[in-house]
């Protein structure tokens, strides 16, 4: 199982093309995860459209989307993993701001890769927990 990080999401609705071949790739691969909190950034994003129909089309995409995932919650042990992670990268000057939290609640819960855009902060987070990324 692999967690869909944010970036996918955002794409969903900005650029639907830059993803259309990882989807094909995860669709044929099985059910797949996502994390509640990058279901908080996707829908914050969504409900910050100004223009209604917009808003409207990016809320249904979103949804329709992660309905097909699981979507896996935070809990206590996720939060010490994600304080303990946090901190050891902003000691060495790498902020990855909630990333920090999405790490471990995909590993927490099993899965053996996050899907992300977002190379940097992942690649900073693979060097110390191990969790592979995989770039789209």
């Amino acid at each position: 199982m692999k967690c869909i990080d944010t970036t996918y999401f955002v794409d969903l609705i900005r650029r639907p093309s830059a993803i259309r071949t990882i989807t094909q790739k995860l669709d044929n691969e099985g059910v797949h995860a996502t994390t509640v909190f990058n279901v908080y950034e996707a829908l914050f994003g969504a409900y910050s459209l100004k223009d209604e129909e917009k808003r409207k089309k990016a809320k249904a995409k979103l949804n329709k989307a992660i309905s097909r995932l699981e979507v896996l919650d935070f809990d206590y042990n996720d939060a010490v993993k994600a304080a303990k992670l946090g901190g050891t990268l902003t000691h060495k000057g790498k902020h990855v701001g909630a990333d920090a939290i999405i790490a471990p609640i995909a590993l927490n819960k099993g899965c053996e890769a996050v899907v992300t855009r977002n190379e940097e902060h992942f690649r900073w987070i693979e060097e110390i927990t191990g969790l592979s990324v995989e770039i789209y």
